[in-house]
């Protein structure tokens, strides 16, 4: 028999516990024998046709037992190496009720606007729900003052370390504050959302210390190798989760869920549980919101790691029992962090962990956009907001918010408003300075021609309140009613000489750059005869099923940025090729959004940005827009092959 299957040590008040944790080891069959009359209402042996009468059958997970097993609780910290022998070393959960109340973070950051002083500046890794199934939440970077703005109304939940200010406001737990529990610290964390998450049933790859700060959390345990009746080697998504729906368990699909022995806890303000690696968990949060915790993570046994790979969940937990007899049957702690903030704990100690402690320091703004310099000599971001086709109202939510997450290039339409809305907001604009935004402005098929051209580029000057244009692309010449108004046609100019227009403007600074849109090869070749300044952009459609992929070779020999518009897909419904987008959709584009935790219009968008391609999405959605500027920030090196696939996708040249 290991320490772990027996946990002998009897706390005052425990032995029901302990006693629960020998059965849950043991199975039913062996302590049953000895305690028969406990297993007599447990389904087990009944026919599976009968499921559906099963205690619990179709409600949420825990519901299955006629009882559950209360975790063991104090009211104070065990001092740290009595903690380690008696319950880390064991793997024996534990709640302390009431010890964390002190906290400053457990006083204030119930108050949105404390949070919204203090931390509202940093940026936290955030998660958006159902964005292609429940099991892949979209991974993004959220400043804490735009999270309030949104988890109210939507799905999203903040899964981040914590920030230095954050530290300043939270102690190490008593019961882990010494040196010896900060060498193996692994990362501290915050979990925020408004009280509405319900997490599957899954195992953790540390030891997990999670600190109840605002609302509530109950908590449903089950032993490591209860986990064969959860199915989890079914589960095709991740190991370690079990394919079990959380809220409405059929027994009748799953009847050996009906076995697991249940503990359960409820955590309020202050509360904070200790869960051992490898144990199952289930968490549904209530209260709030806000509701807040702070996890910490210990690296105590590193089961994947140090256990032999397999395919096999229970195969792997076996393995981890195993690694956790081996470990040292006591810890010596030399110094106590006991009341020290995390702040002065990171500042003075950080030689124990360095890679811990620097970590629990990153929160800083996300990164400048990056850009391409043009053939010009201007610096061009790589992707930027599309305006067109959007009211006045969208057009103002979606740049001011673009603006606030760090977008500068904008794509106007001189056929609607979104030069003046543009213009009117970047006028009294609070998050940079003129020069620092690039606007690209076209001239639209029925303005070709010298003065015609010189007329709309003075109406957008005036519309964008500006005295300089940044981007100026002359359209491609058009009589396709579906697309452009062709009146008076007959008297319309070139774009040769829309072109000498705009050289000459080009030539008094009023454009910085020229380029042009949707021309064709042909057009191009005879365009660079013609130029006498640099031509610096094409503007084509591009996405998986049209390449353009000579255009783009043109471009690229020429030194020309090639700008994608149509990038999502929708033009093939805006075409009426297809009722739906035949790619956003598609299992390809899918597969990679849930492999790399992001949106589908996320995956896109860096597929072209990994093709040297300008991109400028339309949105006016908060969410939407930080989500697809997290696009330059996914990890496709970590592994690239979904992402390359993406070039098998049925499409022409």
């Amino acid at each position: 028999m290991t320490k772990m299957e027996t946990a002998t040590k009897f706390y005052a008040g425990v032995v029901p516990v302990i006693l629960a944790l020998a059965w849950t080891f043991w199975g039913p069959q062996d302590f049953g024998n000895y305690l028969p009359s406990m297993f007599s209402t447990l389904p087990w042996g009944k026919d599976p046709h009968d499921a559906s009468k099963w205690k619990g059958h179709m409600e949420p997970f825990g519901n299955q037992v006629e009882k559950t097993i209360e975790i063991p609780s104090l009211d104070y910290f065990p001092d740290p190496e009595e903690f380690y022998r008696g319950y880390v070393r064991q793997s024996v959960p534990l709640v302390v009720k009431g010890a964390l109340r002190h906290w400053p973070a457990v006083q204030k950051w119930s108050d949105e606007g404390y949070l919204r002083e203090k931390f509202g500046h940093r940026y936290f890794l955030s998660m958006w729900r159902n964005i292609t199934d429940q099991y892949h939440p979209a991974h993004m970077m959220m400043s804490m003052a735009d999270f309030l703005d949104q988890y109210k109304e939507h799905k999203i939940y903040m899964d981040s370390t914590i920030c230095e200010e954050m530290a300043e406001d939270v102690t190490f737990p008593g019961y882990i504050a010494c040196d010896g529990f900060m060498k193996i610290l692994k990362q501290v964390a915050i979990f925020f959302n408004s009280g509405w998450s319900s997490t599957d049933i899954h195992y953790d790859v540390t030891d997990t210390i999670f600190a109840q700060v605002t609302g509530g959390r109950q908590w449903i345990l089950t032993t490591p190798r209860d986990g064969k009746y959860l199915y989890s080697d079914d589960f095709k998504f991740h190991s370690g989760s079990s394919p079990v729906n959380q809220e409405s368990v059929d027994l009748t699909k799953y009847p050996d869920v009906a076995k697991v022995a249940i503990y359960n806890a409820t955590l309020e303000p202050g509360d904070i549980i200790y869960v051992p690696e490898g144990w199952w968990h289930q968490v549904r949060t209530h209260g709030g919101p806000p509701n807040i915790a702070l996890a910490i993570f210990v690296d105590f046994l590193l089961c994947m790691f140090n256990v032999e790979q397999t395919d096999q969940v229970i195969d792997y937990i076996e393995g981890c029992i195993k690694l956790r007899e081996q470990k040292p049957k006591g810890m010596k702690c030399n110094i106590s962090m006991a009341n020290m903030p995390m702040s002065e704990v990171f500042a003075k100690y950080s030689y124990l962990k360095p890679e811990a402690m620097e970590i629990s320091r990153e929160s800083a703004d996300i990164d400048e956009m990056d850009e391409r310099r043009l053939k010009s000599g201007y610096p061009m971001p790589v992707l930027g907001l599309g305006l067109g086709g959007m009211t006045p109202e969208e057009t103002e939510r979606g740049v001011r918010h673009a603006l606030k997450v760090g977008y500068r290039l904008f794509d106007t339409d001189p056929e609607d408003e979104s030069e003046a809305t543009l213009g009117a907001f970047l006028a009294e604009n609070e998050y940079c300075e003129r020069e620092d935004i690039f606007v690209i402005v076209k001239v639209h098929p029925k303005n070709l021609g010298r003065e015609a051209t010189r007329k709309s580029i003075e109406r957008s000057l005036q519309r964008l309140q500006t005295d300089y244009l940044d981007l100026v692309l002359i359209q491609a010449p058009s009589c396709d009613e579906k697309k452009f108004k062709c009146e008076a046609d007959d008297n319309r100019g070139t774009w040769q000489e829309s072109l000498e227009t705009l050289e000459e403007m080009n030539k008094t600074g009023v454009i910085r750059s020229l380029g042009v849109s949707n021309f064709k090869k042909s057009q191009m070749k005879e365009l660079l005869k013609k130029a006498t300044v640099p031509v610096s952009v094409l503007q084509a459609r591009f996405d998986l099923m049209t390449r353009n992929t000579a255009l783009r070779t043109f471009c690229d020999k020429n030194g020309i940025q090639f700008m994608a518009h149509s990038l999502l897909g929708f033009g093939w419904v805006a075409d009426g090729l297809f009722e739906g987008n035949p790619i956003i959709g598609s299992f390809p584009v899918m597969l990679a959004a849930r492999k790399y935790r992001t949106s589908p219009a996320s995956v896109l968008i860096r597929f072209a940005l990994d093709r040297n391609i300008t991109v400028v999405p339309r949105s006016s959605n908060p969410l939407h827009i930080s989500l697809n500027k997290h696009a330059a920030y996914l990890d496709i090196p970590d592994s690239p092959d979904i992402m390359n696939s993406l070039e098998d996708f049925p499409h022409r040249q």
